[in-house]
């Protein structure tokens, strides 16, 4: 089952392995934008096989990894989906648990 779920959501895996790649190397400032902002847009162009989006889980690991970043993206979108994007928000610790256990193929809505 696991390798299956693996196998349907490589992309989606793909993606937050990505996620946390940027989160580590790129700078808190405004050079970053162009990178979060492709990211996000090619994020959710992602389409999983039996669960939904971490949308809300992305968005609250940016905006806690990279407030300053996640500021500036809220601030000067001129986009009404990134707009609503920055308005996300959960539980930072529920967030990362819920991002790691997508990454070791566990099947969750």
């Amino acid at each position: 089952m696991r390798d299956v779920f693996v196998e349907r959501n490589k992309e989606l895996i793909d993606s937050l392995l990505k996620l946390q790649k940027l989160l580590d190397t790129e700078p808190d400032t405004v050079d970053a934008i162009p990178v979060f902002t492709s990211y996000i847009r090619s994020f959710l162009r992602i389409k999983p096989t039996g669960r939904t989006l971490p949308t809300i889980e992305i968005m609250t690991l940016i905006k806690k990894r990279k407030p300053t970043l996640f500021y500036l993206l809220k601030r000067h979108s001129n986009d009404d989906m990134m707009t609503m994007l920055t308005y996300l928000n959960m539980d930072y610790e529920q967030a990362q648990i819920k991002i790691e256990r997508i990454l070791q193929g566990e099947v969750i809505a």
